[in-house]
């Protein structure tokens, strides 16, 4: 049988249309079915609400409250499951970090590192470490954090953080070039103009809180982005007492580095700025006693002043006026009198009664460069600057010096009068806020050169001879013995003169303390060491001016004023700088991070608007080494020395420590003045 195959196009009967029709009605019914069925509501699963927890901790935030949003985060943490939940625990940790609470966020960590993180997280985890430890000035234990994070693809806005955070590292340590080179990293990161001029601005700030000398001997080579960084900040201190100038030196360097990232607002900037703040004054009254105890002491301040005067142009010189302030209470009078006289601005006076009058005198018209500094509990007036060369300072930079160190059991050994008393109660306050400790220390006779007991007792060596006698009775013979000292110490701060410390560090090696880092204050030596001083005081430390150890410069100034080589140089050098200083105060008042190379120092002002001083590290040899330059003590809570080359030439380059350190010693001496105009 042979099957009939249909024609497509043959006509169809009557039968087969209807069984076409009803297949057509029966489809269209059931299309419409579905596409009503697609039209209806499907019913979904209840949409999850937010947390009202999480805009509440963002509310506390945005309302400065840190640590209750923390407390919030927490929470959030404890109940929200996976990543999600750890990611609330980290913004705890940060959120606490913000708000001061240190244990909270150390105890977070701890539970953030038994978590399985993501690999941002930890890294993130890892920042939030290294800033607690910043926080805890554990700078050392910080920059190792830190610099463990580094990886090839780190996300951007971790690596700007990373920078940013390894850039504070750098500056708590002192090594403000290294900062400022993470600074410049940072900046190729950002696109933002405003937050570029603020790490520019930073990266010059730490550049000019370095000297000149530094900054030309580090000063890479060929120069390079970072090397004209450098040139500006050179001449950003070069010429910041001059700033009518600086700005065709400024458009000198803009030519010569057409290419640099440096903004065009931040050279303005800082142009603008020292037009305003810098104050040449055509005269300047000096109060200083011309009898009495500190006449000696003026006459070297006068000649320091008259240094630094023909030292400048001619054209530049202001007028000095010299009032004699031997009578402490005629500090006001004479104030008012020079003010009456035309005097722009006010240099002394040099007793601290006389500071004490004009502090409690009220507004000052005129700003008033003290040269000594007192305490209040009010604020000083305005226009009130106080400069001194105060040993207690330099007591606190032991303290720091021996913390960056990494030695953490000081002893204190100090002279049984009024100076002792002081300076050993600046060393310890000043150890107890770097680690909540005390410190051991015995006072020993400053007129007696036998300095045995005080010794035996502050290395407890009379505690060991003392156990070896109660062990020889109980034992009914004798026994060999060698006493041994304590082996807690790892340090010995002195006060002492150069007579006395000739004395105390033979008997220190004599009494097994050899191997422990000696250090002192300036008032240790008078920049020179005879023979036998050398062979016994070699390897003390202490800071002091950069005059002291700048030769050369020494003996250009002692063409001039004999007295500049002998016992009063700290008081040359500091007659020096107040003139300097002068036109300067504005500056460094209104910013805090700037400096001025100094004959007492690298100088920079605090808060208070006193004058602090940065000193050369130095250890006694034939020639002195200079191991860097001192903290500064005002930024970040920190104890960190400024790591940098030295000041001389003839000076031995810096070297590693093995010991001591020091304060500045008023020594007095007279030389005839130059006439005064």
């Amino acid at each position: 049988m042979v099957e009939r195959i249909d024609h497509p196009h043959r006509r169809r009967t009557g039968p087969e249309m209807q069984t076409d029709r009803l297949l057509r009605a029966l489809t269209a019914t059931l299309l419409l079915a579905l596409l009503l069925a697609g039209c209806a509501r499907v019913p979904t699963q209840p949409e999850a609400r937010p947390d009202p927890d999480i805009a509440r901790a963002q509310a506390l935030e945005a309302a400065q409250d840190p640590l209750g949003a923390s407390q919030l985060y927490e929470a959030l943490a404890a109940r929200i499951p996976g990543e999600r939940g750890r990611g609330f625990l980290l913004r705890a940790i940060e959120t606490a970090l913000q708000g001061g609470d240190l244990d909270r966020a150390e105890r977070l960590l701890g539970r953030a590192g038994t978590l399985p993180l993501s690999p941002r997280q930890r890294l993130l985890a890892g920042l939030l470490r290294g800033e607690l430890q910043l926080a805890r000035h554990q700078v050392d234990q910080a920059l190792t954090t830190l610099m463990g994070l580094l990886q090839p693809q780190m996300p951007q806005d971790l690596q700007r953080r990373h920078l940013r955070d390894l850039a504070t590292a750098y500056r708590q340590l002192g090594n403000l070039l290294e900062s400022a080179n993470t600074l410049m990293q940072l900046d190729a990161l950002l696109d933002d103009p405003a937050q570029r001029l603020e790490v520019q601005s930073e990266i010059l700030q730490a550049l000019t809180a370095l000297n000149e000398r530094t900054l030309r001997e580090l000063r890479p080579s060929p120069p390079g982005v970072a090397g004209a960084w450098m040139d500006l900040a050179l001449l950003l201190k070069q010429y910041g007492s001059r700033p009518q100038q600086l700005a065709p030196l400024l458009a000198q360097w803009r030519a010569a580095h057409p290419d640099h990232p440096a903004l065009p607002e931040l050279l303005q900037r800082f142009a603008t700025r020292l037009q305003e703040q810098v104050q040449q004054v055509d005269h300047i009254a000096v109060l200083l006693p011309e009898r009495g105890r500190y006449a000696r002491a003026a006459r070297a301040l006068r000649d320091g002043l008259m240094i630094s005067l023909y030292e400048l142009p001619e054209d530049q010189r202001p007028l000095l006026r010299f009032y004699d302030s031997s009578d402490p209470a005629s500090a006001w009078p004479l104030y008012a009198q020079a003010v009456a006289a035309g005097a722009q601005a006010v240099i002394g006076p040099l007793q601290k009664d006389g500071v004490r009058q004009l502090l409690h005198a009220g507004e000052l018209a005129v700003p008033v460069l003290a040269l000594n500094k007192v305490d209040s509990d009010a604020p000083p007036p305005e226009n009130l600057f106080m400069f001194s060369l105060d040993p207690e300072h330099e007591a606190r930079l032991v303290a720091e010096r021996i913390w960056q160190k990494g030695l953490r059991r000081p002893v204190a050994l100090v002279p049984d009068n009024a100076l002792g008393e002081r300076l050993e109660r600046a060393f310890r306050e000043r150890w107890q806020t770097l680690t909540g400790r005390d410190v051991d220390s015995q006072r020993y006779d400053p007129d007696s050169a036998d300095h045995s007991r005080p010794i035996s007792a502050l290395l407890h060596l009379d505690r060991s001879k003392a156990r070896h006698a109660r062990l020889q009775r109980w034992l009914g013979r004798r026994i060999e013995f060698e006493p041994r000292r304590r082996a807690d110490v790892d340090a010995v701060f002195m006060v002492a003169t150069p007579r006395q410390a000739q004395s105390i560090k033979p008997q220190l090696a004599f009494f097994r303390a050899a191997d422990l880092p000696t250090y002192a204050t300036s008032l240790a030596w008078n920049g020179r060491l005879t023979a036998q001083q050398l062979a016994d005081m070699r390897g003390i430390r202490l800071p002091d001016i950069p005059l002291i150890v700048n030769r050369e410069e020494r003996r250009r100034l002692g063409r001039d004023i004999p007295g500049v080589l002998g016992g009063a140089v700290r008081l040359y050098a500091m007659g020096i700088d107040a003139l300097r200083l002068q036109p300067n105060l504005r500056r460094l008042r209104d910013n805090p991070w700037e400096s001025l190379d100094g004959q007492t120092g690298n100088l920079y002002m605090n808060p208070d608007r006193r004058i602090e001083r940065q000193l050369l590290w130095i250890e006694l040899d034939e020639p002195p080494k200079v191991l860097g330059y001192s903290n500064r003590m005002d930024l970040d809570g920190n104890a960190q020395g400024q790591e940098s080359a030295p000041l001389e030439a003839d000076v031995a380059a810096p070297v590693e420590e093995r010991g001591t350190a020091a304060s500045p010693g008023d020594g007095t001496g007279s030389a005839a003045p130059p006439p005064a105009r």
